[in-house]
């Protein structure tokens, strides 16, 4: 059996008290001011000049810092394994130099980082030993494979063909 909660005398007291000197009513909170934001640009302080009382204030600085956005260059690194480029379809090789995608997250080429246009499937070397969730074949390390919505990971010719546009459909007959 648990142990009963011990009661909390200090909130049992605060609870007297409070009901003793204003019949329970909760106290207002005080009004606070919102100034607007100071811009970014005024807040810039010549050395020469002797600080003005508002730019001294660290709050006032910090407020005026957080507008401002920082521009950090892309982190590029040499690639350590064969993979596809999401962003042309071209093969990345090891040590060639790539960098995330800023809307998609996945390694790309240093030169396609603006790219806005995605490739439709995204193709590996597989890495690990496993089986094919599609097929049930073991994956091989070195074998192309790509992820399949609700499947994992999958050979590259398990996977579903793309649809084909309504334009380039063969004729039947």
């Amino acid at each position: 059996m648990a142990k009963p909660i011990p009661v909390n005398r200090r909130w049992q007291e605060n609870q007297r008290l409070r009901q003793s000197s204003g019949a329970g009513a909760a106290p207002a909170q005080p009004e606070q001011a919102h100034s607007p934001r100071p811009n970014p640009r005024q807040m810039l302080v010549n050395p020469r000049e002797p600080l003005s009382a508002e730019a001294s204030e660290p709050h006032a600085l910090v407020q005026a810092v957080q507008g401002i956005e920082i521009l950090v260059p892309p982190r590029v690194i040499p690639a350590r394994y064969r993979e596809t480029c999401t962003a042309c379809g071209a093969l990345i090789h090891p040590g060639d130099p790539i960098t995330r995608h800023p809307r998609w997250g996945y390694w790309v080429h240093e030169g396609c980082r603006n790219r806005s246009q995605r490739v439709a499937r995204r193709v590996i070397e597989a890495r690990y030993r496993g089986f094919c969730t599609a097929c049930a074949r073991p994956i091989i390390p070195g074998q192309p494979i790509t992820p399949r919505r609700g499947y994992g990971w999958v050979h590259l010719e398990c996977a579903p063909d793309e649809p084909p546009s309504e334009g380039n459909s063969p004729s039947e007959g």
